[in-house]
């Protein structure tokens, strides 16, 4: 059986933990979507996307579903929850994802 790709969230997201992180952030400026990793107080950058790019929209969209349905990620051996919510940023959506090891 072929194993499915991971989608660009659960890429960034496989990124994050192997950092040590416990959040995502992803933000809006200046045509970019912003995605950083962050751990308690503490954010830095993993990544830049042009916004008006497929990979960009398909990170928004993957967002949204998480804000809806939370989705479970196996790194190595442990499994993870994503969820996801919506906050403002200066009048744009942007989104925190907790990263939860079960």
């Amino acid at each position: 059986m072929a194993s499915k790709e991971k989608s660009i969230i659960e890429r960034f997201a496989a990124k994050a933990i192997r950092l040590g992180v416990e959040e995502l952030e992803v933000e809006y400026k200046d045509g970019y979507e912003e995605v950083f990793a962050v751990k308690g107080a503490v954010g830095f950058g993993i990544a830049s996307l042009r916004s008006s790019s497929p990979r960009a929209a398909s990170l928004r969209h993957e967002l949204y579903g998480i804000t809806k349905k939370k989705r479970r990620l196996t790194i190595g051996d442990s499994e993870y929850e994503l969820r996801a919510r919506i906050y403002d940023s200066f009048g744009e959506d942007a989104f925190r994802v907790q990263l939860r090891r079960l």
